[in-house]
This record gives structure tokens, C-alpha cells and sequence, in this order.
């Protein structure tokens, strides 16, 4: 069997690695407070599923990484919360294809960077919100209980710490 560490330029060699900066805060999953319960449905990030989020839903959306290793159920790494509350949560996720097509033009790199090098393992986990005031609510809720760290905004009673722990 082959040591990939002995394969630096290879596709498991050293260059595969990514090293992202990932915050677990038990304290902050159990201050979340969410005003509604949200029932999870996932697509793989592919243009092939776009027509399978909802046409005319509103809510709150997640990008998700998925190594699909032993049919694990568990093993994900929440990359980025968003919000679908001034367009459709359809719109919002072709809209990422566009983002991503951009490449370095695009105006969020960070983003763009995510949805590059993760893009065979990317999931979009999507919940419909038809109480459109909430939806606010629900993703400072989410961003302070994850810190994703592909995000850039955090609420303002998070953002100092935040700032802090991101700072390289």
C-alpha cells in the first residue's frame, strides 16, 4: 500500500490537505435559541439539483462538507450559514454557481475559495421559513451556535470574539 505522504504532488500527497481554522464552542450550541423548529433537506451542490429546492421558498441554507468515508451518517464539517429572506432559496443556490464560475473576480473570494475546493463533497442543507421575519433570527442564531468559518459576518454580540479567533 502506498504512504501518501511519500506522493507530495500526487492527488493524496501534500497538496491535498486543507488546514481551515474550525471553532466548537459547547457553550454556544446550548445558548442557541431558534423562534422555529426547522425541518433539514439536503442536494448535493451540483447544477443538476437546482430544480430540487424549492421554486418559490424562502428560509435559512447551509453549506455542508460530506467526505462520504464508510457510509458514516455523522462526519460533516458545516462550512457557511446563509439566508434566503429577500429571494427564493432556489434562486439563492444557482446563484452559487455563478459565484463560483468567477472564480478570483468573484466580490467574495472566501466563498468562492469554499465552493472550489470542496465542490465534489459540498452539500446544500436547506430549511423552509414561511414566517419571513424570523429568518433573521435563525441565522444569527446559527452563525453564533457554528462559527462557520467560511462566513464573514457574525452577529454583533459575537463579533469582537469572532474577530479574535479568525485573526491569522
Amino acid at each position: 500500500m502506498d504512504d501518501i505522504f511519500s506522493k507530495p504532488f500526487s492527488k493524496y500527497g501534500l497538496n491535498d490537505f486543507r488546514m481551515l481554522r474550525m471553532v466548537l464552542s459547547p457553550s454556544h450550541w446550548q445558548m442557541c435559541r431558534l423562534p422555529v423548529t426547522l425541518k433539514w433537506r439536503a442536494v448535493k451542490f451540483e447544477p443538476a439539483n437546482v430544480n430540487r429546492v424549492p421554486e418559490k421558498a424562502k428560509g435559512i441554507y447551509t453549506f455542508v462538507v460530506k467526505p462520504g468515508i464508510a457510509n458514516h451518517p455523522s462526519c460533516s464539517y458545516l462550512m457557511y450559514v446563509g439566508k434566503a429572506e429577500k429571494q427564493v432559496l432556489r434562486l439563492r443556490f444557482s446563484q452559487y454557481f455563478t459565484e463560483k464560475a468567477k472564480g478570483e473576480l468573484s466580490r467574495r473570494p472566501h466563498v468562492t475559495e469554499m465552493l472550489l475546493k470542496w465542490s465534489d463533497f459540498l452539500w446544500f442543507y436547506y430549511a423552509e421559513i414561511a414566517d419571513t421575519t424570523m429568518i433573521k433570527q435563525v441565522e444569527e442564531e446559527l452563525l453564533a451556535a457554528y462559527l462557520p468559518p467560511t462566513n464573514r459576518t457574525y452577529p454583533s454580540k459575537i463579533r469582537r470574539a469572532v474577530a479574535k479567533l479568525f485573526a491569522h
